[in-house]
């Protein structure tokens, strides 16, 4: 039993719990606002019961995630101040016009598979300074679904992480394994559709291989950890990025290393907002689904459905929660605890990747993404330009997709 689901972790309950004041004061408006509706709706619901247990089994479930996200905040600084990075901005720099959607679209995947939504500001300063708003947008769009389709396996991103740590039963492997076979699919799809030719690609991959060692690295590391110790994918981030950090940080020397480490405690001081609605989207779907009668009653209104619709509807509701603002950690959670009454209804590895796809398309179209919103700033597209666009029928004929592939992979596996 991993040693934060102990006393450990009720320590670390308590730290989340004293975390969340200050970050609603830090958080923006958009955030303030969501994360008063969910503790409001969180009050109505323990008051109703009379129960405030699932509030701390919230807590708990969400404590490993505030981990998780800061030292993702540790390696996103330090690996975007590294040579490889500065190595691929120049050479993806010369792509002509004709491949620059293709080239942000790989480019977002590979860089984002470790620096997730980061990958953003290393491509932005790509464009020249001349291109109309239109090029822009372009360049934004294909950046956000290579980031969305890296976010189907890459174990740096919450969705993976949060999916895996709460099905534990499902190797993270093949969850992870899985993933990058969807996304791969996904991205082949996508160039097709944009038309990037064998010589465009290949002056793209070109351009992205100064992050195969480190990427290497990075996943020899993860693997081991996981290996040796049995945990999760998330619990292996929490434990490996420390380790990898130093390991990156200590030829940099102290002058180097010290302002990359400041700028680290910055972001995770100052860039709360994901964590405050991570602990209060998990805290919401404790007390929703510890409601009695409300799994137990939902539940029915799937039995009997094969595994295509049954899929389907599992990344149609993340989309649809997602559109309406609400954070992926809602709907996949109540969406677990729904399936827990439900444990024969579809192969358990295919429930995994489509909660994680739903996860990933979710945040491409929600009006309080994260992903999308450091895109506009980053490439100086207006956000509302971003949410209503091509990436909208992209995230529903994915998804639609993905149901498919899934339940093909549940008729072999069961």
């Amino acid at each position: 039993m991993p040693p934060w689901t102990g006393p450990l972790g009720d320590v670390a309950a308590v730290l989340l719990a004293l975390f969340i004041p200050p970050a609603v004061v830090r958080a923006r408006r958009t955030t303030r606002v969501l994360f008063a509706l969910l503790a409001a709706a969180v009050a109505a619901v323990t008051w109703a019961v009379g129960n405030p247990w699932p509030i701390w089994q919230g807590l708990h479930n969400a404590m490993l995630l505030g981990a998780f996200l800061c030292v993702l905040q540790l390696l996103r600084t330090i690996a975007h101040a590294g040579q490889a990075i500065r190595e691929v901005r120049t050479r993806l720099a010369p792509l002509d016009p004709r491949q620059v959607e293709g080239g942000f679209l790989v480019g977002a995947f590979g860089i984002g598979s470790f620096l997730s939504f980061g990958a953003h500001a290393v491509l932005a300063p790509l464009m020249q300074a001349d291109v109309h708003e239109r090029g822009r947008r372009e360049a934004a769009l294909a950046s956000v679904r290579g980031i969305s389709f890296a976010a189907f396996w890459s174990p740096f991103f919450v969705g993976v992480a949060y999916v895996t740590h709460q099905m534990h039963d499902v190797p993270a492997g093949s969850v992870i394994l899985l993933g990058l076979a969807c996304a791969v699919l996904a991205l082949a799809a996508d160039l097709a559709v944009a038309g990037t030719g064998p010589r465009s690609l290949m002056r793209i991959f070109h351009g992205l291989l100064p992050l195969v060692p480190i990427s290497a690295l990075i996943a020899a590391v993860f693997v081991a950890i996981m290996w040796l110790t049995g945990i999760g994918a998330m619990g292996a981030v929490v434990v490996g990025v420390p380790l990898l950090s130093a390991a990156l940080l200590a030829p940099m020397g102290r002058e180097k290393a010290e302002p990359l480490l400041k700028t680290s405690l910055g972001g995770i001081v100052y860039g709360s907002d994901e964590l405050l609605l991570v602990a209060a989207a998990n805290i919401f779907a404790a007390v929703l689904t510890g409601l009695p009668g409300f799994a137990p009653t939902v539940a029915p209104l799937l039995v009997g459905l094969p595994p295509f619709p049954l899929l389907l509807a599992v990344i149609a509701i993340m989309l649809l929660a997602g559109a309406l603002g609400l954070h992926p950690a809602i709907s996949a959670s109540v969406l677990l605890g729904v399936f827990a009454n439900l444990p024969d209804a579809v192969a358990r590895l295919s429930l995994a990747e489509a909660l994680i796809i739903g996860w990933s398309l979710a945040v491409t179209i929600s009006p309080v993404g994260v992903t999308v919103m450091v895109a506009s700033q980053m490439f100086h597209v207006p956000y509302p330009k971003l949410v209503f666009s091509r990436n909208l029928a992209t995230a529903l004929l994915v998804g639609a997709a993905g149901a498919g592939v899934l339940a093909l992979l549940d008729a072999l596996v069961r």
